[in-house]
């Protein structure tokens, strides 16, 4: 390149197949010139690298190339070197990794340069980082630059290089991970109907549907209909059920059993939701669940088949299919040691609160929900209840002046406004390598006031449903392709036959003794020959234990034949689900994602 009017040309260091000596050059009129005089007379030629395009997410365990660009002006000059933790170096020109310390040197943009880096796979399962330097180069007279120098900050005030921009020295750097695969796993919770509550009988009984407890039985966190019964004196074997509660409207300690029985005084009395002991489920169970080890940053389709099994005694009908909305993560909080009332809250002689100091916000937002669990994590919780902001409105006369007179509108107004999440003025106190926020103190508040009982307690689930929800809480996202769903010896996902037969006659009777009643549930229609369906097709009412021959009782007398058939439709023990679920940008930890069951199934 000659040199112009400004001398701010490139050094011309060959002319007519000659080259410079050291540290000279040729002029444009053939001429040798010291290059450090030319510089000191007429200074460098400015150049700027504007932007390094490469992408930062973790690199795959099992190893990638990686692309990358510089992008600068015509001539400016750079150096690129990379290294990781063990004291590696990449070679660019052998795309290999040594302790020999190497470097793509003093390469020209040319306006843009492109070019590639390979990364091994991870040989165990130690965090690996790899620095990659920037050099911006001075070469002859040519003097490059990084573009300006914009910094950006994780919430905890720390720099976050790979978000940062430009550099305001001769090097640019960024940082990348290569971590062991972590495990997603798919699996199954109720969040309301698995654990169990107890209460006490209040009176003896003797053979009878009725029974009163000590606790108020309208509440949900004690009883639920559907609910098994297991008490002193009302026979093991005997599956009885929570048909009612209140039954007369006129005792809400009051409730109505599916079979009568008698009921010790004083006696611990066990209510077993529908859900309980179902597998997979939460940690309880790993039976039946889904798991896939995915890299951290990466993105993939994970094809999934879950078979739900029912306890004992139960079977499953399904309402619908389950979709994304269906699915769920969920987080634990620990509450501080008092509420914080909210200004003009009504707490009921300072009992029930709506705002809640918890020792971490960190990824919690609006619309999340509060532990219905009756015992255990969710005993002291009020629900339904999520995450929502809380709002009052009041209404003031707003003067008004027309044309030609004066007057009076009311407004309603803002009052009093709470955000549902707040770090009441608590810093963020760490983030992870990715700048998200992993801890920080503050305050949530509730859709539905809470009991004083719910301060300081540990282990409280804050679930979150659905596609962002998940995100949200996770950083993952996700969503659910259901390609089939059956019970079990079915492929139909609506209704299910289950089968055994008559263990005796039956004269016109609606108790049928059965060679096996496990698969049989409460509402379950019943078909087969000599069945009388003139009416309406008969419907189990009971069963007389969970498991194994028993009788049932059904919704019309029949008159059977010992060793009849008879089928069940409606329900089976087990459903299984096949599908895929599509995951981005998973975690760096291991994550694990539910279907909540009771969004789609009812367990009889």
């Amino acid at each position: 390149m000659a040199y112009g009017d400004n001398n701010k040309e490139i050094f011309v260091k060959e002319k007519d197949g000659v080259k410079a000596p050291a540290g000279f050059h040729y002029m444009a009129n053939g001429k040798l010139m010291s290059d450090a005089d030319h510089i000191a007379i007429n200074g460098y030629v400015e150049q700027r690298i504007t932007s390094f395009e490469l992408a930062t997410i973790d690199v795959l365990n099992e190893g990638e190339t990686r692309d990358f660009s510089v992008i600068g002006g015509n001539g400016a000059v750079f150096s690129l070197e990379i290294h990781d933790n063990t004291g590696k170096y990449y070679n660019f020109y052998t795309n290999t990794w040594s302790t020999t310390k190497a470097m793509l040197s003093k390469k020209s943009i040319g306006g843009g340069y492109s070019g590639s880096i390979t990364f091994d796979a991870l040989p165990d399962s130690s965090l690996k980082t790899y620095t990659i330097n920037l050099y911006a180069e001075t070469v002859y007279n040519i003097k490059t630059s990084h573009a300006d120098y914009l910094e950006a900050r994780n919430p905890d005030g720390s720099v976050n290089v790979n978000k940062s921009t430009g550099s305001d020295s001769t090097v640019l750097t960024k940082i990348i991970y290569q971590d062991a695969l972590k495990t997603l796993k798919l699996s199954c919770v109720a969040p309301s109907l698995y654990l169990n509550s107890t209460s006490h009988v209040d009176g003896a009984t003797s053979s009878s549907n009725r029974i009163v407890i000590d606790a108020d039985a309208t509440d949900t966190n004690i009883v639920q209909v559907g609910d098994k019964i297991i008490s002193t004196g009302i026979d093991s074997a005997r599956h009885a059920l929570v048909d009612k509660v209140n039954p007369d409207g006129d005792n809400v300690n009051e409730i109505e059993m599916s079979v009568s029985d008698s009921a010790t005084n004083n006696a611990i009395i066990t209510f077993t939701p529908p859900f309980n002991g179902m597998t997979p489920h939460d940690d309880d169970s790993d039976t039946g669940v889904n798991s896939a080890t995915i890299s951290s940053g990466n993105n993939t389709v994970i094809p999934f088949s879950i078979t739900i099994t029912a306890l004992a005694g139960r079977n499953f009908n399904v309402l619908k299919v389950p979709t994304t909305d269906d699915l769920c993560a969920y987080t634990t909080v620990t509450f501080g040691s008092s509420a914080l009332a909210i200004e003009g809250e009504n707490t009921s002689s300072a009992s029930v609160f709506h705002r809640w100091p918890v020792t971490n916000i960190a990824n919690l937002k609006q619309g999340m929900t509060l532990d219905p669990a009756r015992f255990g994590t969710g005993v002291n919780t009020t629900t339904p209840a999520s995450i929502s902001d809380y709002t009052t409105t009041l209404t003031q006369d707003v003067f008004k002046q027309g044309e030609y007179d004066n007057y009076i509108n009311s407004a309603t107004v803002n009052d009093v406004f709470v955000p549902a999440v707040d770090p009441f003025g608590n810093d963020v106190t760490a983030v992870d390598r990715n700048g998200r926020i992993t801890a920080q103190a503050g305050n949530i508040v509730f859709s539905a006031q809470q009991a004083d009982a719910l301060k300081s307690d540990a282990g409280v689930r804050i679930f979150a449903h659905g596609q962002q929800g998940i995100e949200d809480l996770t950083g993952v996202k996700v969503e659910l392709n259901v390609n089939s769903m059956a019970y079990s010896g079915s492929t139909n996902p609506v209704r299910a036959a289950v089968s055994t037969t008559t263990s005796g006659a039956v004269s016109s009777s609606t108790t049928i003794g059965l060679a096996d009643v496990g698969a049989v549930s409460q509402g379950m229609i019943v078909s087969g020959v000599g069945i009388n369906a003139a009416a309406a097709n008969p419907t189990v009412v009971s069963k007389s234990t969970d498991d194994g021959a028993g009788n049932i009782a059904v919704s019309s007398a029949q008159t059977l034949e010992s060793g009849q058939t008879l089928f069940f439709n409606g329900g089976a023990a087990t459903i299984t689900i096949r599908g895929s679920l599509k995951v981005s940008n998973m975690a760096i930890n291991n994550v694990d994602i539910f279907f909540n069951v009771e969004k789609f199934l009812t367990a009889v």
